[in-house]
Order: structure tokens, then C-alpha cells, then sequence
């Protein structure tokens, strides 16, 4: 990502941050918090990533309605010839992470019940062919 995609992804993630915060009457934006900020290397596109507290479909149709007026902020702000285009994501990396924590727990869990001669293949020693 160059430089400047960095910077403009940075920009837009505060800024709609902060317009959130403050300049939204919707309830369901309360809860809402940007996580990361995408943008594609012309920035005609930026992918915003989003965890909330709430119910993450209301957080989802808050968002998909607010766009416009989330743009229209973002124009008076960012000094850009051209707004990108929103495109709100639930963050799912932490659901994610855990559901890998779970799997690694388990695989631990089995290891600790096997004796230490056992390959885990389940054969006893003295069987198959001999």
C-alpha cells in the first residue's frame, strides 16, 4: 500500500471516527466503532471495517443509510478531488481469533491426554502386520 494510500486510509478512519461521535443522530452509530480503513490504489474506493456493541445487522443498515451523508462529511474534510466510495464490513477478525484460540486449546487438550509412546495413530504395539 503506498504511502499516501496509508495516509488517506488514516484520514478517513478518524474522521468517521469522529463524525460518528458527534454528528450522528441514529442510535444504532452509538455503538459503533471503525477499526480499520482500506482504500484502493486509485482511493476511488475505500472498504471500512466496523465492530459495534449493538445488534450487527442494525449497525449495518445505520451505516448502508447514513453513506451518503458519511461522504458528504467526509467531501468538507478530507482535501481530496474526489470522495471515496464507502463500503461498510463487520470486523470479524476477533471472532476469528477465537475461534483459532478454540481449535489450538483443543489440540493441546488432545496432546496432554496421549501418553508419551503414542503416535495418536490409535494402533497398539504388538498389532498389524507382522
Amino acid at each position: 500500500m503506498k504511502y499516501t494510500q496509508r495516509r488517506l486510509a488514516h484520514e478517513i478512519q478518524s474522521r468517521l471516527a469522529a463524525i460518528l461521535r458527534e454528528r450522528t443522530g441514529d442510535p444504532r452509530l452509538e455503538l459503533v466503532s471503525i477499526s480499520e480503513v482500506t482504500v484502493a490504489p486509485d482511493a476511488s474506493f475505500a472498504r471500512i471495517f466496523y465492530r459495534t456493541l449493538g445488534d450487527p445487522g442494525d449497525a449495518k443498515a445505520a451505516l448502508d443509510k447514513a453513506k451518503p451523508y458519511l461522504r458528504h462529511c467526509l467531501a468538507g474534510e478530507l482535501r481530496v478531488r474526489r470522495v471515496p466510495e464507502l463500503d461498510f464490513r463487520m470486523d470479524e477478525t476477533p471472532e476469528r481469533a477465537e475461534r483459532v484460540e478454540g481449535v489450538l486449546r483443543d489440540l493441546a487438550r488432545e496432546r496432554r491426554g496421549r501418553s508419551p509412546g503414542d503416535d495418536g495413530s490409535g494402533s497398539e504395539e504388538g498389532e498389524g502386520p507382522a
